[in-house]
């Protein structure tokens, strides 16, 4: 049964078969095969795996990030992000990082993250860096997005492993930081080897505090979505339609650039997106079921132990699994398979749920920057019509970087956990 998924899989994606029908074909296959169960159970666990209250949060949260888009707010995050570190040699290039940690406030999610700021920024880099920088500068940005809360991936975790969204949620707060200051730092660096020019003209004050108080309600949002969350006012789903409330309210009261005609245009985008989100999470549920019924998470729970007792050896045998997955398949079907079978086998090794948790979530939204099936490279690569491979390899300082923000989140807990630890969830 498990060669049948195996080689079902492998040869579905192989010849180009979109992820979630892969998974959803190789179960169908695996089930017929063994002969066991029904194929009643394929239906049964899709639907069992998106029914789930919390998973509502999804599509709120894809939605609020469409509608403050279409509101105009990211055009005062860029101008905002330009007062801060504008002025600095590569000044486009910090914009992009800065704009894309604040905005990952609002989305949530990686490709809305590049898609969004890539199309904003790119032409306007393009007349000042080569092509190559200014994409790799967006798609290594775009990372932060699932990492500084809200963020989707979190969500489906949290769904799968049982665990704290809040928690999750304030375990980002720092690496995400660390995530970007970092990428600006080696931006700083190729731009002077490239003799990138700076901002040398002086802002005025009242432009200053024109930015600055235009960019409060962009501000204000994620303090309402985590704000209400660790308060214990609003559930991450009412958190994610207080969200819509919200841009909806900015749209058409503060920047006054919300259109009724708008909302035809942000719901389809949103309600793609979800689908996306959804489909995967119920195909991969059916091949989560299958491994559990074939009894992986035992065996490999034992070849583990075998290797070695020792939670440090686990945790790096665990990270170099995910980041080879991660070059192969969609980091939201990683969690829902991967998750239940490591989890508990990281509670046996005494590591904490949230801090497991984190580590997998990082793993697997790194793998969005990995050829050959890295989604934000397709994204980037699109927007800027530059080869993906081409884009890969101007990525890579980026990526490198946040390989070692994974070690540092991985080997020193605290990174990940002194935040969660402040509010009582580790």
């Amino acid at each position: 049964m498990l060669a049948s998924l195996t080689l079902t899989f492998i040869f579905t994606m192989a010849i180009g078969v979109p992820i979630a029908f892969c998974l959803g074909l190789a179960g169908l296959i695996a089930l017929v095969v063994w002969g066991k169960v029904s194929l009643v159970i394929i239906p049964q666990r899709m639907f069992t795996g998106v029914d789930s209250f919390v998973l509502m949060a999804v599509p709120f949260f894809i939605l609020a990030g469409e509608l403050m888009g279409t509101s105009g707010i990211l055009g005062r995050l860029i101008r905002f992000a330009d007062l801060l570190v504008g002025w600095i040699r590569g000044g486009l290039a910090h914009v992009n990082i800065v704009a894309s940690m604040i905005f990952a406030g609002v989305s949530g999610s990686a490709v809305a993250d590049a898609s969004a700021l890539g199309s904003a920024l790119i032409p306007s880099m393009r007349e000042e860096y080569d092509n190559e920088f200014a994409s790799a500068v967006c798609a290594g940005a775009a990372i932060i997005g699932p990492i500084i809360p809200p963020s989707i991936p979190m969500v489906v975790y949290a769904l799968t492993a049982n665990v704290s969204i809040a928690g999750l949620f304030l375990a980002g707060v720092i690496p995400g930081i660390l995530m970007g200051l970092g990428m600006m730092g080696i931006a700083y660096v190729i731009a002077r080897r490239r003799g990138y020019s700076r901002r040398t003209e002086k802002i005025p004050w009242p432009e200053i505090r024109g930015r600055t108080l235009k960019v409060i309600p962009a501000v204000v949002m994620p303090g309402i979505i985590l704000g209400g969350i660790l308060l214990g006012v609003v559930t991450p789903t009412e958190a994610g339609a207080l969200a819509v409330l919200y841009a909806v309210l900015v749209g058409f009261f503060v920047t006054k650039e919300l259109r009724w005609s708008h909302f035809p245009h942000a719901l389809l985008r949103s309600g793609i997106a979800t689908a996306i989100v959804f489909i995967l999470v119920a195909t991969s549920n059916v091949v989560s079921w299958l491994l559990s019924a074939g009894g992986v998470p035992q065996m490999l729970g034992a070849l583990v132990r075998s290797v070695s007792s020792s939670p440090w050896v686990f945790l790096l045998m665990v990270n170099i699994v995910l980041l080879i997955l991660g070059c192969l398949l969609d980091n939201l079907a990683i969690m829902i398979m991967v998750a239940p079978i490591l989890a508990p086998i990281a509670g046996t090794y005494g590591i904490h749920p949230l801090h497991f948790g984190f580590v997998f979530v990082l793993n697997g939204v790194l793998g969005l920057l990995t050829p050959p099936f890295g989604m934000l490279l397709f994204v980037v690569s699109a927007i800027a019509k530059i080869p993906l491979m081409t884009l890969a390899r101007a990525v890579f300082p980026f990526l490198v970087w946040q390989l070692v923000v994974l070690f540092l989140a991985t080997y020193i807990p605290a990174v990940a956990m002194w935040v969660p630890k402040m509010f009582g969830y580790f």
